[in-house]
Parts: structure tokens; C-alpha cells; sequence
């Protein structure tokens, strides 16, 4: 893990499920380190681990030669969280909206993109997909 600075913490992995554990220290050490309230902590759990799982699974299909890049900053309003693959990315621009009628069926709903949008308060997506930065708001 590095830790340039006090409000910047990021960690690199190989693409393996093995690896989900360095991930979820690198959590709470986000957590502990940027003191984020009990409100958030929850959310931003849920949202980075499903982040990375997309990662390793989709982005990387769990090459472990490829890398996974976690990064957290925290400003004085919100925490910007960036988890990057090596993978060729998606078109987020073609999935339908969280609230269209179709993206509720079982198999066509992208459970984790859904997460990681509802939970965070922004999403962005980078790169064709392979990067994306969720921002959660401190009050």
C-alpha cells in the first residue's frame, strides 16, 4: 500500500480473488485513516469491494499478470475511490438506465454496476470502463 499523503492511500493487486483480503484492509485502513463517518461506511464497503470484484472478473477475466489499482482521496466534502483494470473495458454508455423497466430482469441486471452507482454519490466511468471513480459526500 502506499501512502503518499495523508489523504491519498492506494494499493495495487494481481486479478485474483485471493487478493479480495488486501482489499478489504485497504478498506479500513480508508476508513480508520479518513475517520469517514458510520453513515458512509457501509456504502463505501459495499461499493469498492463490488468495483473490484468487476475488475478481476470482468476486466481482467482473473489474469493474475494483470493488476488492479485501488485509490482513495479525501477532499474536505467527499472521498474519490479509483479502481483500474488492465481490461479492454465496457460501454457504459449503452446500458440502460437503473430505472428502465428491463434492467430489473434477474439476468440482464448488472447487480454490481447497480450497486456501485446507487450506494456511491457520483460514478464516473473512464478508459471505456476500466476505470471508474465513485465520489462519496462527507455530510
Amino acid at each position: 500500500m502506499s501512502m503518499a499523503l495523508p489523504n491519498e492511500l492506494s494499493v495495487t493487486i494481481s486479478s485474483s480473488m485471493k487478493n479480495t483480503h488486501v482489499v478489504d484492509n485497504f478498506i479500513e485502513l480508508v476508513i480508520d485513516r479518513f475517520q469517514l463517518p458510520e453513515f458512509l461506511r457501509a456504502r463505501f464497503t459495499v461499493a469498492i469491494v463490488k468495483a473490484v470484484h468487476n475488475s478481476i472478473i470482468h476486466g481482467n477475466k482473473e489474469n493474475p499478470k494483470k493488476k488492479v489499482i485501488i485509490a482513495a482521496v479525501k477532499s474536505s466534502t467527499e472521498v474519490l475511490v479509483t479502481v483500474e483494470d488492465q481490461g479492454k473495458g465496457f460501454a457504459p454508455d449503452k446500458l440502460p438506465g437503473f430505472t428502465q423497466p428491463e434492467c430489473f430482469s434477474l439476468y440482464r441486471l448488472p447487480r454490481g454496476l447497480y450497486l456501485m452507482s446507487t450506494l456511491s454519490d457520483r460514478i464516473l466511468f473512464e478508459k471505456n470502463g476500466a476505470k471508474v471513480i465513485m465520489a462519496f459526500l462527507l455530510n
